[in-house]
């Protein structure tokens, strides 16, 4: 499961964690049959739904966040009409085309430039710009001088915003760089505030029905491109285009993106997407089956989903503290006026307000997986895929499959093709998802070690291992997991990184051997 996912119809948005399709396709003809009832309680964009929709299964795509909700049933929704969706578009765009010219337009020595790009300092202080002339499809970079400059800021704090924006703040988090008293606002300059409310206001206005809805889906996906949280790419030149990853995160400088420009490319991904979706259904075979799906927005703790209803799940659950969703869709949310339920979260988050630690956290997974067995049909299978760099987080998902009796048929360790920052920078961490399919038991039985047990346990086989040769830590990841999965083994609150770097050496080649006091022994 390595392929970058690269269907039009996943492009549509930037929401976190999709997973490769036709390898999601292989997991559901393997593991359900067409006419199955499939479920994914933590479906995020809704890949694993749409794909399994697309072959034949009776899907229930469920997500607590708003904006996954959301971005699920404009990929599911086949009731659009793409003539009337342009047409929209052109009068959208007639209007909002003198408004954003008149925000990025530069006096450049006798002629007036319309800006794509400008570079500002922390202070909000613009540098550079790059701007096209002409029907020029290269762009010029010019470093703007004072004058300009005054100019830029003189304009920019004479304008009144007329158009509503959302003025919520950010949860104090500084794991996101999150900090007291931040606005969803804040992470705007006033010129793509401006511009991303009136074209908001002109959506809301100006288009009706599911066209509308596609428009506040691009809407939203073009919202990061166009704040302050774009850095540029110092290697490649201070214009160099960056993106936003995870956090709200200001850098010493940002890239301040034309509204117009880059909302015009996040549209045309959104009408790829639909036309990719819609094409599938031109197809006489699909044509004669009577899936059907439902989209819900159910705490995943309590699933509101008859017992022994479900014939397959498939989840991507939440991976512990690499990413608060709910903290970071508010830029998402906030703008479409949704309320996301941020009590019930299944997250971690250094966010002191929430009391999301990892003993929540393991609780609140182990009711989910009880919510699975409950509906899940006996004998039907459960895929999970999860990836951390916490041993603390992957006890809480051992557990909570072991403890809700379900038995392991199948184990590999997905190696990705792209790694996050912190898992770049940091070489003894594991790389990539595990992922991993049990069956509903009709019993529930385990092994339970204690703290001391399973340290003792783990040295003693990790020693053993490295005797023979020396291991990466996905390979002893994987080991222990398929170890701790096969015997049922209900773990006491142990890391295992911890113990890897407490115990064992590590080499030059990024493995880790037996210490020098471990061989004498």
């Amino acid at each position: 499961m390595i392929e970058k996912q690269k269907r039009d119809r996943y492009e549509m948005h930037k929401y976190w964690g999709k997973k490769p399709s036709s390898n999601l396709k292989v997991l559901i003809e393997k593991f359900s049959a067409e006419g199955d009832s499939v479920l994914d309680p933590f479906s995020g964009y809704g890949v694993f739904s749409c794909e399994a929709f697309l072959l034949n299964r009776n899907v229930i795509s469920n997500d607590l966040n708003p904006i996954a909700n959301f971005i699920n049933r404009q990929l599911l929704n086949r009731d659009i009409d793409l003539k009337k969706l342009k047409k929209e578009w052109d009068i959208i765009k007639e209007e909002l085309i003198p408004f954003v010219n008149n925000w990025y337009q530069l006096d450049l020595e006798a002629e007036k430039v319309q800006l794509i790009n400008i570079l500002r300092d922390n202070n909000d202080i613009p540098i550079k710009a790059r701007f096209k002339v002409g029907g020029n499809k290269k762009t010029q970079e010019i470093t703007l001088t004072k004058k300009q400059v005054e100019d830029y800021l003189k304009f920019e704090n004479e304008q009144v915003i007329s158009d509503w924006y959302p003025s919520v703040e950010l949860i104090e988090n500084s794991r996101i760089s999150a900090k007291k008293g931040m606005t969803v606002a804040g992470l705007f300059t006033k010129r793509t505030l401006a511009c991303h409310a009136r074209l908001l206001s002109l959506i809301e206005s100006k288009s009706t029905g599911n066209e509308k809805e596609l428009f506040r889906l691009a809407f939203t996906a073009n919202l990061a491109n166009c704040s302050k949280l774009v850095p540029p790419i110092k290697t490649r030149g201070d214009m160099s285009q960056g993106a936003w990853m995870t956090g709200f995160y200001i850098g010493e400088t940002y890239l301040e993106n034309n509204v117009l420009q880059y909302f015009e490319n996040r549209f045309t991904k959104v009408v790829k997407g639909k036309k990719d979706y819609l094409n599938f259904f031109e197809k006489e075979l699909f044509e004669k089956k009577n899936q059907s799906y439902y989209i819900t927005q159910f705490d995943a703790k309590a699933l509101n989903i008859a017992s022994d209803s479900i014939d397959y799940v498939f989840t991507d659950p939440p991976y512990g503290d690499a990413v608060p969703y709910f903290e970071q869709s508010i830029i998402w949310n906030s703008w479409l006026k949704f309320s996301p339920n941020y009590n019930e979260e299944i997250v971690i988050s250094d966010a002191k307000s929430r009391g999301k630690n990892t003993s929540v956290f393991e609780i609140e997974v182990k009711k989910a997986f009880s919510e699975i067995r409950r509906v899940l049909k006996l004998g039907g299978y459960f895929s999970l895929t999860y990836h951390s760099l916490s041993g603390l987080e992957w006890k809480a998902i051992t557990n909570a499959c072991i403890e809700n009796g379900f038995e392991m048929v199948d184990f590999n360790w997905l190696v990705q093709k792209t790694f996050t920052p912190r898992q770049i920078n940091r070489s003894k961490s594991i790389k990539g998802d595990v992922l991993v399919t049990l069956q509903k038991s009709p019993c529930i039985e385990s092994i339970i070690m204690d703290e001391n047990q399973i340290e003792e346990f783990f040295k003693r086989e990790i020693e053993d291992w490295l005797m023979k040769e020396s291991l990466d830590t996905n390979e002893i990841f994987l080991r222990i997991m398929k170890i701790i999965f096969s015997r049922k083994i209900v773990v006491g609150n142990t890391d295992l990184l911890e113990i890897l770097i407490k115990n064992f050496g590590f080499n030059d080649n990024n493995k880790w051997i037996l210490n020098d006091k471990l061989e004498l022994c």
